[in-house]
Order: structure tokens, then sequence, then C-alpha cells
């Protein structure tokens, strides 16, 4: 299975939302870059008055891997990883109930 361009993909979502001068879209290779850098698009949306909701947003399996391995590393608890990605502390429980063998 291909992945997509996340490099083309934010390039035309920034324009699309005039954002393209304020933001430039470093090189996106890894699940943790391409949620850190969707927060920072939501951060200055939140700056415009245009926010984007926890409702519109899907983690695949290989990136809730990558935020379990990452919580896993830096030793944080389910509350601080749920801050720093801005995921709700249940959906953090649930995936690591689910993927526990995994990580």
């Amino acid at each position: 299975m291909k992945t997509p361009n996340y490099q083309k993909i934010y390039q035309d979502l920034l324009k699309f939302k005039g954002l393209d001068e304020y933001i430039p879209v470093p090189k996106l290779e890894k699940s943790i870059e391409i949620i850190r850098f969707n927060n920072l698009i939501a951060k200055k949306e939140r700056l415009i008055d245009s926010g984007i909701t926890q409702q519109s947003r899907s983690y695949d399996e290989e990136s809730i891997l990558e935020i379990l391995r990452y919580q896993k590393k830096c030793n944080i608890n389910n509350t601080q990883l749920a801050l720093e990605f801005k995921l709700s502390r249940n959906s953090v429980a649930k995936w690591k109930k689910i993927y526990q063998y995994k990580i």
C-alpha cells in the first residue's frame, strides 16, 4: 500500500486555508512529525478564528503505535501524552489496552 504524499497534501491545505505565507511545510517523513505539524496548523487556525475540532481527526495503527512508543521512550503518563498531542486521555487509555502487545 502506498503512503500519501503528505508534503503535497499539506502544501495544498495551507494554500487553501491561506496559511501558506505563515507556515513553511517541513519535510514530513514520520507519523509523529505529521501529527505535530497538524497541531501547528490547528494552533495557527485558532489564532485566525477557524479551529479544527477533535472529531475531524483520525489516526491509523502506525501513528497510534508511534505515539505510544513516544510515551514509553519519554516516560510520560497518559495525561501528559494527551496534552502534548491534544488527545483525549480516554483515547490514550483505550489505545494502550488495544495495542499493549505491539508496543
